[in-house]
């Protein structure tokens, strides 16, 4: 097959950082694959797909016209027809279901989290019937896929973009004594809710003074809100909380850290976190996405009851004061992982979608 990968952009994020593994699964089962990206955003992604030598164009500019996108892919398209059009995130989706529906090219549409910003509610639920297949990156998805986008379930498969790496580094061991390393990382952005966190180390300085003196917290990433963010730092006065900056390989940052956080508004598979589980860090985290049932269905983190500084400050101080709780929440994590998420299982879940793709969509579309 020819697939055009029709992405909303290429920024830093975990549904484009998992690009370039797909290409090479897509390659590898004798595809021809090529993403076009409806924006550059801050184009971090770019540098991950030129590694690999994974061909990538862009369809518009930030500031261009909504519409010069889906243009540009109905150009390209007619230029030069592929066999399937495989979309991801909002706007990738909309582009690529407009020009499938009218250039008769069966569309397959990734959806990578339990939710849908309020001002597209309309157009994505009109438009999801326009792709054949919708792929779910978690179970929680699916299940979003079929309760909020009214997609039915024989449309809906699920795929999760994760895969075990292999030498995985070995973690420092958190023993009580030192300095307690909590980081997160991720875009800059207010669904992130990295505010939150950075308000909960302001009440664990005032809270537990003792505690705030022998931790230090970090975000690694880079987005809109590294200014606003800044300027909270600086307007609590925190010594110990710090912006780490954009980091190409995450897990030199990981290999870091005791104890990892996420309080994102929504998630879906939430790669970060997974890629944090998989080094063997416990983790604490909002009930959101996947991280509804893995982390609560297993020893492996917390869930907060309440996405709040005091709610996440106490849970940071809990695994604080008890390291044997740290670290066998973090071999539970390790452990989990490996047992769902290996090279094996990314590549079955793949082949099986496109069994069905090969076998069930595309004849419809050649008769």
């Amino acid at each position: 097959m020819k697939i055009y990968y029709v992405i909303t952009s290429l920024e830093g994020g975990g549904a484009e950082f998992i690009v370039p593994d797909l290409a090479e699964f897509f390659i590898s089962q004798g595809h021809d694959f090529k993403v076009l990206a409806c924006l550059p955003r801050d184009m971090e992604t770019a540098a991950l797909l030129e590694d690999r030598n994974i061909p990538y164009q862009l369809l518009s500019l930030n500031g261009d016209h909504r519409l010069k996108s889906t243009y540009n892919l109905l150009k390209i398209v007619k230029k030069s027809r592929p066999d399937l059009i495989w979309t991801s995130l909002a706007r990738g989706a909309m582009d690529g279901q407009i020009v499938g529906k009218l250039c008769n090219i069966p569309v397959v549409s990734w959806k990578h989290s339990a939710n849908i910003m309020a001002h597209k509610i309309s157009a994505v639920r009109f438009l999801q019937r326009y792709s054949q297949l919708w792929v779910a990156d978690s179970d929680g998805v699916a299940d979003f896929l079929q309760t909020s986008m009214d997609v039915a379930a024989d449309r809906i498969m699920t795929w999760p973009l994760f895969k075990v790496l292999e030498n995985l580094p070995d973690m420092p061991v958190w023993d009580g004594k030192g300095i307690f390393h909590i980081g997160s990382m991720g875009r800059l952005h207010p669904v992130k809710n990295f505010d939150v966190m950075i308000k909960s180390i302001d009440y664990i300085n005032k809270k537990y003074p003792d505690v705030g003196q022998r931790i230090h917290f970090s975000i690694a990433g880079a987005g809109e809100e590294e200014h606003k963010l800044r300027n909270l730092i600086q307007e609590l006065q925190l010594k110990n909380v710090e912006l780490a900056g954009f980091y190409t390989n995450v897990m030199d940052y990981l290999k870091t850290l005791h104890l990892y956080t996420q309080t994102s508004t929504f998630e879906g598979m939430c790669i970060a976190l997974h890629e944090a589980l998989a080094v063997g860090l416990p983790v604490i985290s909002t009930p959101v996405g996947e991280m509804r049932f893995c982390v609560k269905n297993n020893p492996i983190g917390t869930l907060l009851k309440e996405n709040s500084p005091e709610a996440l400050g106490e849970a940071i101080v809990e695994y604080f004061h008890h390291p044997a709780k740290a670290n066998d929440y973090g071999k539970n994590a390790r452990g989990y992982i490996q047992s769902r998420y290996s090279k094996e299982a990314f590549q079955n879940a793949g082949k099986t979608i496109l069994h069905r793709i090969e076998n069930e969509i595309l004849p419809k579309f050649h008769k």
